[in-house]
């Protein structure tokens, strides 16, 4: 029966927003909204964790570990969070454990950590569909009204600029590999302070999209890697700016030093010209109405004022705040908040084959594990 009116069902675990978040979540017929609200309140309420499904997850939490070696991109993901964080901080730690965490795990410990923090202080029941406000909320009062409890204060870790250490090439082997994944960033500010866009425009312009300067370079005028972009990985109380891709393993070093140049030049040397923030301005704007188009878009978004602690009104006012931003001011927070002194270059490869070139940048250079922890 349940299976006949959910779509879907699940929850999340995810710390993409600098806390540790987990969403229950389902799709279902309007004519069943109801009943899913009831199944979503009770695994809310009473989740049980029994052992033969613990052991069920905990095997193929197991078998996905320990695959990751077998994946540079993977590899160079989990690496980097690391070494920007540091790997045994609440922001370089990944959500999905290591092999001897998970096979600590025990089930007396997992319902104490969720009855401790899974509660109603801090949560937030979001509904998207053909349903009114007020039944929304007269069926929440008879499903959720009685629950109890208040979480523990969150730690935070707060990460307003980048790490104090010079620019250091972090090589992570894997051995045979055809080509080489590169990531070189660092921690930057919050989701939540003043600059978030104009460094939304500059990033645009530095690596977003397939016209942008990382892709130009690399891609279309190099042909030194297939796809090669940027991204800001927002946070509550720490961020982090990255840029990399795949690169074939024998241009690793030419495309370590392009990825160099791009970050000094969008900070001073070659910084964004005007075509280039009209492009960005106009993309960003022309490109938002797409993320309401379907129910999952909209709830994605509604997901994040509540993760983001966003005034209601944020998307109503998103692109009037977007397009007051001026060309000066992108010009400011790109010489202010990109750092191409401090960043950790994370390299995954054949450490024989490309260690020999990357010496030759004159920089140093660190090998670490999979984690992102140094083994030198």
């Amino acid at each position: 029966q349940i299976a006949d009116e959910m779509e879907f069902m699940g929850t999340h675990l995810d710390s993409s927003a600098g806390r540790e978040h987990m969403t229950i979540s389902a799709e279902t017929l309007t004519a069943h909204w109801t009943r899913a609200l009831e199944i979503i309140a009770d695994v809310a309420r009473n989740a049980r964790f029994p052992d033969r499904e613990l052991d069920r997850v905990r095997n193929e939490r197991l078998a996905d570990l320990r695959r990751i070696g077998d994946d540079p991109a993977a590899i160079a993901g989990r690496a980097f969070r690391g070494l920007v964080f540091g790997p045994d901080t609440r922001h370089g730690h990944s959500v999905s454990g290591t092999v001897k965490s998970v096979e600590a795990l025990t089930r007396d410990g997992l319902v104490d950590y969720y009855r401790r923090s899974y509660v109603p202080q801090g949560s937030t029941l979001i509904v998207v569909g053909d349903v009114s406000g007020d039944d929304v909320v007269s069926r929440v009062e008879s499903l959720l009204g009685d629950w109890a409890g208040q979480s523990p204060e969150d730690a935070t870790d707060t990460v307003d600029g980048a790490s104090a250490v010079e620019t250091t090439i972090f090589l992570a082997d894997k051995p045979g590999a055809s080509q080489s994944v590169i990531r070189a960033g660092y921690a930057t500010f919050p989701r939540s302070n003043p600059d978030y866009y104009a460094m939304t425009l500059a990033n645009y312009v530095f690596g977003f999209h397939a016209t942008a300067r990382l892709f130009m370079n690399l891609r279309q005028d190099k042909g030194y890697s297939y796809g090669y972009y940027s991204s800001l990985d927002w946070g509550t109380d720490a961020s982090a700016m990255f840029a990399g891709g795949s690169v074939e393993t024998s241009v690793t070093k030419e495309s370590v030093i392009e990825t160099l140049k791009e970050f000094a030049d969008i900070r001073g040397d070659r910084p964004v010209t005007q075509d280039e923030y009209d492009a960005a301005r106009d993309g960003i704007s022309s490109g938002f109405p797409a993320l309401f188009e379907t129910q999952g878009q909209m709830m994605t978004q509604l997901v994040r004022i509540a993760m983001f602690g966003l005034p209601d009104d944020y998307y109503s006012r998103f692109i009037g705040n977007m397009t007051a931003i001026s060309l000066e001011q992108v010009h400011d927070v790109a010489s202010r908040r990109i750092d191409d002194k401090h960043l950790a270059v994370l390299v995954v490869g054949d450490r024989a084959a490309i260690e020999p070139g990357i010496r030759e940048l004159g920089l140093p250079i660190v090998p670490v594990d999979y984690d992102g922890r140094r083994l030198d």
